[in-house]
């Protein structure tokens, strides 16, 4: 009796699962059949950075816009495909697309975030992300970011800055300082010499600020921190023409 039993227990569950094969195949052929209501681009600005813009984002998606996606039905088009499209773009970070129940499509779109403007001599000038990719210029946005001056920068590599040792030191000293509320609203530019040592050159006072090799960085600004709230109120924001933080436990002001 027990063998009947466990006989109709099987099939109940083979036909349950029979009937939702069908109802999952029903429902996507269902779904492949509907075609996009319309598109929504959303474009992460938090940092105020305006490199890319909606009819960027269409173009990366198809030649053809958004006219071609209100025409494509929901089994033609490939998401993760579209979001490699757009993120293949240099000014992108990270892009999600998504088709709600009500058939519209919505891609949200990160940028990527500019820490340092790079100026060369004799070419175009370049940004450098917070993750040290090397991003071109835009057409639609100049960011409010560091400047950095370099006569050479065969020393960086063209895809991302922390590929050689001395765009690691110095990428680091960028982060430090954009990571940083006052020092990165206080350093206007950076200079980096043909002997790889960095001279600062402050948005206030006037004086040029000599680090020397983008290291031991954290207690170089503490000293340059003891300059500033206990050296230049007592002799006057502009009585110094520079001030060198390359010797140890020493501030030498000139």
């Amino acid at each position: 009796m027990n063998w009947l039993i466990n006989i109709w227990n099987t099939f109940k569950i083979g036909l349950m699962l029979f009937a939702l094969v069908i109802i999952i195949g029903f429902t996507n052929s269902r779904q492949n059949d509907r075609y996009i209501n319309d598109v929504h681009i959303l474009i992460d600005n938090q940092f105020e950075n305006y490199f890319i813009n909606q009819d960027d984002v269409l173009a990366l998606i198809n030649d053809r816009g958004k006219d071609y996606l209100l025409s494509s039905d929901f089994g033609s088009l490939n998401l993760k495909e579209l979001e490699n499209r757009i993120e293949s773009h240099q000014f992108v970070n990270k892009a999600q697309a998504y088709i709600d129940l009500e058939g519209n499509m919505s891609i949200e779109v990160t940028q990527n975030r500019p820490i340092a403007r790079v100026v060369v001599n004799n070419a175009p000038d370049y940004y450098v992300s917070v993750d040290g990719d090397v991003l071109p210029e835009s057409e639609h946005y100049t960011a409010r970011v560091v400047l950095m001056h370099i006569d050479n920068d065969s020393w960086i590599d063209g895809e991302n800055i922390k590929n050689s040792q001395q765009g690691q030191e110095v990428y680091e000293l960028l982060n430090f300082i954009s990571q940083d509320e006052f020092w990165s609203a206080q350093i206007a530019a950076i200079r980096i010499e043909n002997n790889q040592e960095v001279v600062l050159e402050p948005q206030v006072t006037k004086q040029e600020i000599m680090f020397g090799k983008p290291e031991d960085i954290d207690n170089k600004f503490k000293k340059l921190m003891i300059f500033y709230k206990q050296i230049l109120p007592y002799k006057g924001w502009n009585s110094y023409t520079s001030v060198n933080l390359k010797f140890k436990n020493q501030i030498v002001c000139k």
